[in-house]
């Protein structure tokens, strides 16, 4: 990619405002770009941990499954996210899994590069640390969800996580920009694919989403703002 590119890339995003020239120019020297199709896997679960990612366009899916494919973590990344944060300065390999649920385009340099970054002067921290925060904060919301036995209820919760995480407004509703699968949706509730697709049909008769073509639309976001 040119340089160009690359330093608009960093001007537009909020994560590196705190960025001297110094560190700016070493992160220009070190930055790729790159494209990925639907379906491609950007790491894998134990890979070695010597990248990080920023999401430039797209939607991106964070997994992990255990050996008996039991127990499970989803999560869901858009743009403009720095990814992964879990494990800086400590872990050797990835976490989970990263698959693109659409065609993509990220920016990537070293995790050593990113890593210094970051330690360069106390605003990057702060900024790392309140990221790091806000990430806990949602898994702790979704523990709380978690143990609520009404599936139904599971499934309402986790379109909450979805709309605030990923819908962007759009002539007055708010639209989640990618396509969200049922499967996905039941997935991240805990509950089965029958009964996240029943109630997403009672959510769209009592007129609180729509669902068409896998496009999620919210229309009563009072419905899922009240739930957070």
């Amino acid at each position: 990619m040119e340089k160009n590119s690359v330093s608009t890339a960093i001007d537009n995003h909020p994560y590196f405002s705190a960025l001297d020239q110094e560190v700016r120019e070493m992160m220009e020297r070190n930055m790729y770009y790159r494209f990925y199709k639907k379906g491609q896997v950007l790491f894998d679960t134990d890979d070695k941990r010597d990248r990080i990612f920023i999401l430039d366009k797209g939607l991106i899916r964070i997994e992990r499954v255990d050996q008996t494919a039991c127990y499970n973590f989803l999560e869901f990344l858009n743009e403009k996210r720095p990814f992964p944060l879990l494990g800086m300065f400590e872990a050797q390999n990835y976490h989970f899994s990263a698959i693109a649920m659409t065609d993509i385009q990220v920016f990537y340099l070293s995790t050593a590069v990113f890593e210094r970054i970051v330690k360069s002067n106390n605003d990057q921290l702060r900024l790392f640390n309140s990221n790091l925060n806000h990430l806990i904060e949602k898994q702790i919301r979704r523990i709380q969800y978690s143990v609520i036995s009404k599936a139904t209820e599971r499934v309402e919760n986790t379109l909450s996580i979805l709309m605030e995480d990923l819908a962007e407004e759009q002539e007055g509703n708010y639209v989640i920009p990618y396509p969200i699968m049922i499967n996905d949706i039941s997935r991240y509730s805990g509950t089965t694919r029958e009964t996240a697709s029943q109630t997403i049909k009672a959510l769209v008769k009592q007129k609180k989403i729509d669902y068409q073509y896998k496009e999620l639309k919210f229309l009563d976001t009072d419905y899922f703002i009240s739930r957070k």
